[in-house]
């Protein structure tokens, strides 16, 4: 399949057994779940190969797609899925995020897995940062938004970019980010082009940073009933895995549970430091915490260093 994949232009499937009712679903990782644009008619189509024209109005979500073939005509037999990064035909006025601070998306923003575009570089709090791309307004302007653990409005005030701005050109963005009110943590970046009709519509793919500092846990300890764990790029998003050795076993207590709340429930300090209640199926042993931020890629989670290593009494 292409790849990537540009909104607003035309991207091909190659395969075998596509039939004249061949019909593409087209899914778009968001934060909130992946998200069917489709079903999409190819505009010409052969048993090994169908081209797909991909409207301009579909949402680039966190920049990731895949797609599979229907056989409408077939019985509705279903392909295997395909992937690809999902951008913007700046053509089309799409504007795209492919660096942050000089540094491309990582490797794990193609991974299915994943499935989310995300940068590990760390931008601290009152840093000028940079993001290069393709398709940003200098016409009209451009609107900066930086999601977060900001409340009550889950991100810092838009940062606008107008005609004119020496931090403006079709390919890269520069501005100040804000010393105070952005929390440690993780961090998503959305550029949106201001158009004509300064109505701010055509999006561009979500990218994720941390923001102030890499999540580390640097010592874990107990007093009574109560875990204290220090390190850094703490947030109130932060999760935890607590692995509890149990019989020989090693069972995690925590991680995400039905709905995406944390099965531990956390009490933030600051971004350095925060506790948990002992969990009561806990046994006492060797015990692990691993910390986690959003977007939950490789980077942001504290591994497996041995500060998170404790016994629990």
């Amino acid at each position: 399949m292409t790849n990537p994949i540009l909104v607003g232009s035309p991207f091909s499937i190659a395969g075998a057994n596509f039939t004249p009712g061949s019909e593409v679903n087209f899914f778009v990782a968001t934060a909130t779940g992946a998200v069917n644009a489709g079903p999409f008619t190819p505009s010409s189509q052969t048993p090994a190969l169908l081209t797909v024209n991909l409207p301009a109005g579909v949402t680039l979500g966190q920049g990731f797609a895949s797609a599979e073939v229907v056989n409408k005509d077939g019985g509705f037999a279903v392909s295997n899925l395909a992937y690809a990064l999902l951008q913007g035909d700046p053509a089309a006025g799409i504007p795209t995020i492919k660096t942050i601070d000089g540094r491309p998306l990582d490797p794990t923003s193609s991974n299915p897995d994943y499935a989310a575009n995300n940068i590990s570089v760390v931008l601290p709090q009152g840093s000028k940062a940079t993001i290069g791309g393709s398709g940003f307004d200098v016409a009209n302007g451009v609107a900066v938004d930086l999601f977060c653990a900001c409340p009550p409005a889950g991100k810092i005030p838009t940062i606008f970019l107008n005609p004119g701005n020496p931090g403006l050109t079709t390919s890269m963005l520069t501005f100040d980010l804000p010393a105070t009110g952005l929390p440690t943590g993780p961090g998503s970046f959305v550029v949106s082009n201001k158009g004509g009709a300064g109505t701010y519509a055509k999006k561009s793919n979500a990218v994720s940073v941390p923001i102030g500092a890499r999540i580390t846990v640097s010592s874990v300890s107990q007093t009574g009933s109560t875990i204290t764990v220090n390190g850094t790029g703490f947030s109130t998003l932060t999760v935890i895995n607590f692995f509890n050795t149990r019989g020989g076993a090693t069972v995690n207590l925590g991680g995400v549970g039905a709905g995406g709340a944390a099965r531990i429930p956390l009490s933030p300090i600051d971004s350095n430091r925060f506790t948990f209640t002992v969990p009561a199926s806990a046994v006492a042993g060797s015990s692990y915490v691993q910390a986690l931020n959003p977007p939950f890629v490789p980077f942001s989670n504290s591994g497996n260093g041995p500060g998170g290593a404790f016994v629990l009494n």
